[in-house]
């Protein structure tokens, strides 16, 4: 083991102090919250947030639930840019030297404040919890190779000084092992901090199909993970030769100075190239995985609720049974709200000490704010949160569902945005329902999408849902017709309003539009090439603006 292994392990053995945190606090929820708040109040008593509402009074929740309104970012918007510039005692009285950058549904973006002590809860639970959790359940085995990480992210300077850019930049440059890179995982650096506009995919590939004692993948969605099995997949035989001979295949578009970078990092393979085609003859029907990273152990994203399509494809096409899957817990730029559970299991521990949190119960806008304590299992609930970063009782728009209770704590999963997805007529259409048509039809007429999104098109009459389908497989039976009916059939499975609305002609039958092939990760590369962080991309499952539209109506087959 290298001593980059051992200390790896060395984080496993210090996580049980986080896991034992978590055990205590679990006893008492309502007492740890109660005095984060207060003690963020008298923090900031002095901020002009706090003598605005004046913070030195507010004794108790309910207290702090009266007197200050529940916000969303615009409304702090004003606050948050003075700080941009430099302003401190703003918000909070901490000096920020980061901010997040994240876009809403409509990709406009924002500056979201991130703490020292944020980072430092966020990588109490991401590293040391997370991989002592990781090595109580499957050994630590794991700790003997390298990963494939595929977190990277660049960050700007701003003209006070502090630094803009995806919360991943913050992971990857101020990590415990930063460092230590290339010694723990393999991507190097240069796709790990990418130059602006670099597309890393060629790269992460490439390195981790070099290295055979790989133990674990590690994205911050399946979406993610699911991409680059997918180009191991199409561009094998590249990635072998490229592996042989040590160079870069001369279609890889990279900037002069980044390929020759790389190049300096690598040397001929004809033991490995020659283990690859072996491999590579015997096909991609079966899970692969295993075959190419013979001590792979785990793969660690987000995993669950809309990245669930692409979570299952990762199950049944390359890792199967013999690799363990762990989720994330529920976190966001704004702050850490829970923590990995077990193995194979979307389910996730709130943790008291991650924000102050608040709950109201999804289905009725009039019921009153609830403390972590007074959770029902089997209820849905808005989350409202109160950071180390200057944001109170914050509107985060997220609905996690409450599956049990470890010892006094609610057990979450997330489980959907507020809103609806799509609602033309009044039919009311969850992301819930737009995945299940999708994995529906995937199961009943044999396809495999790769991607997909839906348009709400109110110019249409009557007015329909588009439904953009990138395949990945599709038989030849399967015609436009069929499609559409299959598509039509399981979303009234899932939305039973729709149905009498297309019977009233009041909505027209869904319209499936089909899309090029490699649609999905052309948009991706645009979006990154414009300056979004690949780690941040998710899946385009709604069409919410202008752009997005006009993107990919264009690249209809």
């Amino acid at each position: 083991m290298s001593k980059y292994g051992f200390m790896m392990k060395m984080m496993s053995f210090i996580g049980k102090t986080a896991i034992r945190s978590l055990e205590k606090m679990s006893d008492d929820p309502r007492g740890v919250q109660e005095a984060l708040l207060l003690s963020l109040l008298q923090d900031n008593k002095d901020t002009e947030y706090g003598r605005e509402f004046d913070f030195s009074s507010i004794c108790s929740i309910e207290e702090y639930q009266k007197r200050i309104p529940i916000r969303e970012y615009d409304e702090f918007a004003p606050y948050i840019e003075r700080m941009v510039r430099g302003e401190d005692n703003i918000l909070t009285a901490t000096k920020i030297e980061h901010f997040n950058k994240t876009s809403g549904t409509l990709g406009i973006a924002k500056f979201i404040p991130l703490s020292p002590k944020q980072i430092s809860i966020t990588g109490k639970y991401h590293a040391l919890h997370t991989n002592a959790v990781i090595s109580s359940q499957i050994g630590y085995g794991w700790n003997d190779g390298k990963g494939v990480n595929l977190m990277e992210g660049t960050a700007t300077v701003l003209e006070s000084g502090a630094t803009y850019g995806s919360a991943s930049s913050v992971a990857v440059k101020k990590g415990p092992f930063q460092n230590m890179s290339s010694e723990l995982y393999t991507s190097p650096i240069e796709a790990k901090q990418p130059a602006e506009g670099v597309i890393t995919r060629y790269i992460h590939a490439r390195f981790a199909l070099q290295e055979k004692n790989v133990t674990y993948v590690a994205a911050t969605f399946s979406s993610i993970v699911l991409e680059m099995f997918r180009y191991i997949e199409d561009n094998f035989e590249m990635l072998i030769n490229d592996i042989e001979n040590g160079s870069i295949n001369d279609s890889i578009n990279l900037p002069d100075s980044v390929r020759e970078s790389l190049l300096g990092k690598l040397s001929p393979d004809h033991k490995r190239a020659e283990e690859l085609r072996k491999i590579y003859a015997e096909g991609f029907e079966e899970p692969w995985a295993k075959k190419i990273w013979p001590n792979l152990k785990y793969v660690f994203c987000a995993a669950g609720a809309n990245f669930s399509p692409y979570t299952e494809k990762i199950k049944k096409h390359v890792i199967g049974d013999d690799v363990r899957l762990f989720y994330q817990g529920v976190s966001a730029s704004e702050g850490m709200f829970s923590a990995v559970y077990k193995a194979d299991n979307e389910d996730s521990i709130l943790v008291p000490d991650g924000c102050f949190m608040e709950f109201r119960d999804a289905d009725d806008e009039n019921a009153p704010y609830l403390t972590m304590d007074r959770l029902e299992e089997g209820k849905c609930y808005e989350l409202i949160i109160t950071n180390y970063s200057g944001l109170y009782r914050y509107r985060m728009h997220d609905v996690l569902r409450v599956t049990g209770f470890h010892r006094k704590t609610p057990i979450v999963r997330f489980e959907t945005r507020t809103g609806y997805a799509a609602n033309i007529r009044g039919e009311k259409t969850s992301e819930a329902a737009i995945r299940h048509m999708i994995e529906e039809t995937e199961k009943a007429l044999g396809v495999e999408i790769s991607d997909y999104s839906l348009y709400a098109d109110t110019d249409a009459v009557p007015p329909t849902y588009d439904v953009l389908m990138e395949f990945r497989k599709r038989p030849d039976d399967v015609d436009d017709e069929k499609l559409q009916s299959c598509l039509k059939d399981k979303l009234i499975e899932a939305n039973k309003n729709i149905a009498h609305h297309i019977e009233d002609g009041y909505l027209g039958v869904p319209v499936p539009v089909i899309l090029q092939p490699e649609t999905y990760l052309l948009y991706r590369d645009v979006m990154i090439m414009k300056g979004t962080s690949a780690s941040q991309l998710k899946p385009v499952q709604v069409i919410r603006n202008e752009f997005q539209r006009k993107f990919f109506f264009k690249l209809r087959e």
